[in-house]
């Protein structure tokens, strides 16, 4: 925008640009939703296969508990068909589950609960009464495979692991069998399946299907999971997630059923582990294609701003200068530019020199049009001079009062259009002159000529900064000449203080400009004829002057109560072509006598 300040520049979106920047924005949004598409689909197996990682990890350190309490299981079941086969003779059954466990090695004891709740049949040989035990009342409510913990064996009278399964007869229930196996087995299996310090999990724990835990391989208190029943963790079945601590700290848990129904494990690992470890990867993955959207509209926006953007900016600096009136030398051709934009500013560099060469003609003949016509004004105003001398030579020569008037007369005319032609060939814009000062210049020249000596009139003027164009200044300056050569010829001295005159120019106010001429009446002053009737020709020229200023006249006697009367002149007229005129300087009004 060729001249146009910082504030009427393009606004931010309507740059070439940031246009383009949206656009490549618009385009490039498919590839960026694949992308992101993409990445979270990758950041979702991420996780899951770390999720994955952790379940098989923990699974892998309980491994050998589980083994061993399948193993157990697997026992009891094949011990149970020949133990039911034997309940009616308990010594028999016992010794049977005796031998059962010395071979097993692992095994704390084992025995049949039947139905009434009491252990006959038991490897120890002792007789046990079950039927108020809350387990065994359990089972017998909902008769399937149980596993349980106790610090005190009712059989070995040590911690034991005791697992438990219901004996039928084809369909009918029988009675339980247990088997117990010594804690400190399960833990030896547990520390077995531990594997290398920081490969598995931090802790594990064994639980139950009731949520009651059966080994927690020595993790504190502090590790479990805030606020969270281990019977509503289990439910949920194989999972991973992240939860405060008993502790305070936060840490990622793995739930895994080992066996689906009875058994479960507990993993504790800490809170970077699993998915929240793979968020990084996750992280970067959604990262990069919006950082490669990012890079591809930086380098999109430099390539604009290389190829295009500072090009046109070099451009536009170029053609503001020019219109700013800088003609010193032709603009340089962008020669770096591509080759539309170099095209474009070798166009506009011919069209520059074209237009320099077209000015420098046109300021070169109308510099010799204004010097022609000033030298016309100036010879207007030599003839006009001229003709105001012979006046004044015939002046010189003729008697009669009432002649030598009508040649003052008219050689105040013709002095006041040789001052105006004077300051139309000494002004600067021949279109518009300073018209207080030739206001000044006339009021002075009639004052000179037309004052009698020894009539002491004081006279008073005002003359704002007024600039008008000659069409104004040639009916104001006639019209001013006829209204003073009347006021000094009609000027008396009133009964109190000395005789005056007022001129005052005053405006442009709202586009108008106001002449004033008043004088005091009264006794004719010294030296000066008392007037005589008159042709009234000043009074019809001030009416036709007025006229072609297009202005209000107002003139006549007035007499305020009081005060000595005087005789007032207004002429109101417009400026023509105001806003095209230059400001004047200010002239503070001054007085002469």
């Amino acid at each position: 925008m060729i001249g146009a300040g910082p504030h009427l520049g393009p606004r931010l979106r309507d740059r070439l640009a940031v246009r383009l920047v949206i656009l490549l924005s618009v385009a490039l949004l498919p590839l960026g939703a694949i992308a992101v598409d993409t990445a979270a689909r990758t950041v979702r197996d991420a996780r899951a296969s770390a999720d994955q990682a952790l379940v098989g990890l923990t699974a892998e350190a309980v491994a050998g508990q589980r083994a061993l309490i399948e193993s157990t299981l697997a026992s009891a079941t094949t011990m149970a068909a020949p133990a039911l086969e034997r309940i009616g003779d308990p010594a028999a059954c016992g010794a049977l589950l005796a031998d059962f466990v010395r071979r097993s090695g692992v095994f704390a004891a084992a025995g049949v609960i039947e139905l009434d709740g009491q252990m006959r049949c038991v490897s120890s040989g002792a007789a046990r009464d079950f039927s108020a035990d809350p387990a065994f009342l359990a089972m017998s409510e909902r008769p399937v495979a149980m596993i349980a913990a106790t610090d005190s064996g009712a059989v070995s009278g040590r911690p034991v692991l005791v697992v438990a399964l219901p004996i039928r007869d084809g369909a009918a229930l029988q009675g339980f069998m247990t088997v117990s196996i010594g804690l400190d087995a399960v833990a030896l299996m547990g520390r077995m399946g531990a594997g290398r310090e920081g490969d598995g999990p931090a802790h594990t724990l064994l639980v139950n299907r009731l949520g009651e835990v059966l080994s927690d391989g020595g993790a504190p208190t502090e590790a479990l999971p805030q606020g969270r029943s281990m019977s509503a963790l289990i439910d949920d079945g194989t999972r991973v997630f992240t939860a405060a601590a008993a502790g305070g700290e936060r840490a990622t848990y793995a739930v895994v059923p080992l066996m689906p129904g009875m058994l479960y494990a507990l993993g504790v690992w800490p809170a970077g582990a699993g998915a929240v470890g793979s968020a990084n990867v996750g992280i970067a993955a959604l990262v990069f294609p919006i950082l490669m959207w990012v890079v591809s509209l930086g380098v999109a926006y430099f390539a604009v701003y290389r190829l295009v953007v500072r090009h046109i900016r070099r451009l536009n600096r170029q053609m503001r200068r020019f219109a700013l009136g800088d003609r010193g030398a032709p603009p340089p051709v962008l020669s770096d530019a591509p080759s539309e934009l170099r095209e474009l500013s070798a166009t506009f560099n011919k069209l520059a020199r074209i237009l320099a060469r077209d000015e420098a003609e046109l300021e070169a003949s109308l510099a010799e049009k204004t010097v022609l016509l000033k030298e016309v004004h100036h010879r207007v105003k030599n003839n006009l001079q001229l003709i105001a001398s012979i006046l004044n030579l015939q002046v010189r020569q003729v008697r009669d009062p009432a002649a030598r008037r009508v040649l003052h007369s008219v050689q105040d005319r013709v002095l006041g259009l040789a001052t105006i032609h004077r300051s139309l060939y000494q002004s600067e814009r021949l279109a518009a002159v300073r018209a207080d000062r030739l206001v000044d210049e006339i009021v002075r020249q009639l004052l000179t000529v037309g004052a009698a000596p020894g009539s002491r009139i004081a006279v008073r003027t005002q003359f704002d900064p007024v600039t008008l164009g000659p069409d104004r200044l040639v009916p104001l300056s006639l019209l001013l000449t006829e209204a003073v050569t009347n006021a000094l010829k009609y000027t008396g001295r009133p009964d109190t203080g000395p005789a005056w005159l007022e001129i005052a120019l005053t405006g442009p106010e709202s586009g108008e400009v106001t002449l004033s001429v008043r004088n005091s009446l009264g006794a004719p002053l010294e030296g000066m004829e008392a007037p005589a009737g008159g042709t009234h020709l000043g009074a019809e020229l001030i009416e036709a002057f007025a006229q072609q200023l297009d202005a209000r006249l107002d003139q006549g006697k007035v007499a305020d109560a009081g005060a000595a009367p005087f005789w007032s002149l207004r002429v109101v007229f417009p400026v023509a072509d105001a806003a095209s005129l230059p400001a004047p300087s200010p002239r503070r009004p001054e007085e002469v006598a």
